[in-house]
C-alpha cells in the first residue's frame, strides 16, 4: 500500500448520540458525513508532487487480518490524518493521541459547530464544520480540501506531543520536571507558579525559543508587558524567522506604545506585525493584530483590509469578523449586515455558545464578549448585557474589559445606535474600574 497518498480518517462509525451546547442530545450519522464531506473532500485534494489523496477508514477496508493492526499502520504511516472529535468519542481521542505521537506533521482536527470542546485540547486548533443543510455541507467539504492542501504544502509541525518532545530533546534532565510542573500549574490556574517553572527551565536552556515564547505569553496574560517583550525578543534572537514570536512582539510593542503615551522611542508594533504576517500569511491572529495596530494609528482602510484577510484565512473567526463589522460601520457611518455577514455571524454564534458552555469556558472572557456582540447586532438587548456581564466575571485585568468597551465605542463614534449599546458600554466602564 502506498501510504504517501493516503489520508486516514479518525471518526466515529454509524449513528451516535452527540451532546450539543445546550446539553441536549441529537443523533448524528457519521457514515453520512464521511461519504458526503470527508471522502469527496480528500479525493479532490491535489498532492504537492502530483496526484490526489485517497481516503481510508478502517471500517471501509475488508482485510482478513486484525483490524487493530490495520488501524495502527494507518496511524503510523499515512501521509495525512484527519480526526473528527464531535461527540468526544474515546476511540477517536485514543487514535488521535497515537497519531500525534507517531508523526510531527500531517494531522488536522475537525468538529461540528455545536459540539463542546474538551478542556484538555483547547490549545489545539479544531476546524468547525456543518453538514446540514446542503449549502453548509458544500462549504464544509471545500474547507476540508483547503485545510488539507495548505497543510500538505506547509508541512508544519502540528503535533503537541512532538512539539513537547522537541523542546525536551538534548536538554538537561531537570527541564522535563520543570515543564511538567508548569503545565500542571497552568491547568490549575496558577500562572505565578507556571512562570517560575518556565524560568527554571530557561536557566538550564537559555537558547530555547519555544520556552521564551511560552513564558512571554504567560507574562502577557498577567499584564507584565515589558517582561513579556523581553521574552519575545529572546525567542527571535534564537530563531530569527519565528513568526509567532514576531506576532507576540508586535502585540506587546503596540500595548506599551499606547501605555506610554505614544512616545517615538517606543515602537508601535506595526513593523513586527507585518513581519509576522509575511512569515506566515495564514496566521489570522497576525493579520488581526496588525489590523488593530493600524486602526489605533488612524489607518482605517488598511486596518479593514487586514481584518478581511484574517476572516478569510481563519474561515470566519469571530474576532476579525466582529472587528471588521465595527470598523466598516465607523468608516461608512452606517451599520449594514448583508446575507454573507449574517451567515458568518450565525456560524460564529453556534461555535461561541459551545465555548461559553464548556466547563471551564473556553477562551474566556473573549468568547463571552464576542457572543455578546453578536447578540447586540441581533438586537437581543437582554442577552447582550447578560453575556457581556458574564465576560467581565472571567476577566483578570482591566485592559480586557476596556478593549471590548473601546471596540463598542467605535460604533457610537460612527453614529450607530443599537438597543442596549450605551447601557452595555456604561456597565463595562464601571466593571473595568474594579480590575487592575
Amino acid at each position: 500500500m502506498d501510504y504517501t497518498r493516503i489520508c486516514f480518517v479518525i471518526m466515529p462509525f454509524g449513528k451516535k448520540d452527540v451532546l450539543d451546547e445546550n446539553g441536549k442530545t441529537r443523533i448524528v450519522d457519521f457514515d453520512l458525513i464521511y461519504e458526503a464531506i470527508f471522502d469527496p473532500a480528500i479525493r479532490q485534494t491535489v498532492l504537492p508532487e502530483g496526484g490526489r489523496l485517497e481516503a481510508r477508514r478502517t471500517d471501509q477496508d475488508f482485510f482478513s487480518g486484525d483490524i487493530s493492526q490495520d488501524m495502527f499502520e494507518y496511524l503510523e504511516y499515512s501521509r495525512f490524518a484527519i480526526a473528527d472529535i464531535t461527540g468526544l468519542n474515546p476511540n477517536v481521542f485514543y487514535e488521535l493521541g497515537v497519531r500525534h505521537r507517531a508523526r510531527q506533521a500531517g494531522t488536522a482536527i475537525f468538529r461540528q459547530l455545536a459540539a463542546k470542546i474538551p478542556f484538555d485540547i483547547t490549545q489545539i486548533k479544531a476546524f468547525p464544520y456543518d453538514y446540514e443543510p446542503e449549502d453548509h455541507a458544500r462549504e464544509s467539504k471545500n474547507l476540508v480540501t483547503r485545510v488539507l492542501t495548505e497543510s500538505l504544502l506547509q508541512n508544519r509541525i502540528d503535533s503537541p506531543v512532538q512539539r513537547a518532545l522537541i523542546v525536551q530533546r538534548n536538554q538537561h534532565g531537570e527541564i522535563e520536571g520543570y515543564l511538567r510542573n508548569a503545565e500542571n500549574a497552568i491547568r490549575a490556574g496558577d500562572r505565578a507558579r507556571a512562570i517560575a517553572e518556565y524560568r527554571k527551565a530557561l536557566a538550564d536552556d537559555p537558547g530555547n525559543n519555544l520556552l521564551h515564547l511560552r513564558l512571554g505569553l504567560l507574562l502577557k496574560d498577567e499584564g507584565r508587558w515589558d517582561e513579556a517583550l523581553q521574552q519575545f525578543d529572546a525567542a527571535i534572537a534564537s530563531a530569527p524567522n519565528y513568526a509567532e514570536a514576531y506576532r507576540e512582539k508586535g502585540i506587546a510593542e503596540n500595548k506599551l506604545h499606547h501605555l506610554r503615551g505614544r512616545i517615538p522611542e517606543c515602537p508601535n508594533g506595526i513593523v513586527s506585525l507585518k513581519r509576522a504576517a509575511e512569515l506566515n500569511d495564514t496566521d489570522y491572529d497576525a493579520h488581526a493584530s496588525l489590523a488593530g495596530a493600524l486602526k489605533r494609528e488612524g489607518e482605517l482602510e488598511a486596518a479593514l483590509a487586514e481584518y478581511e484577510r484574517a476572516i478569510e484565512v481563519s474561515h470566519g473567526h469571530s474576532y476579525p469578523l466582529l472587528n471588521a463589522i465595527k470598523l466598516r460601520a465607523r468608516i461608512e457611518n452606517k451599520l449594514e449586515i448583508d446575507a454573507r455577514r449574517r451567515f458568518q455571524l450565525n456560524r460564529a454564534e453556534r461555535s461561541l455558545r459551545a465555548q461559553v458552555s464548556s466547563d471551564p469556558p473556553y477562551d474566556a472572557p473573549w468568547s463571552f464578549f464576542d457572543l455578546a456582540e453578536i447578540l447586540l447586532y441581533k438586537q437581543d438587548m437582554q442577552n447582550f448585557i447578560l453575556f457581556a456581564s458574564r465576560g467581565t466575571e472571567f476577566a483578570t485585568h482591566a485592559w480586557q474589559v476596556n478593549t471590548f468597551r473601546e471596540g463598542l465605542e467605535l460604533l457610537l463614534s460612527g453614529g450607530i445606535e443599537l438597543p442596549g449599546l450605551r447601557e452595555g458600554i456604561e456597565m463595562l466602564r464601571e466593571r473595568g474600574r474594579y480590575l487592575t
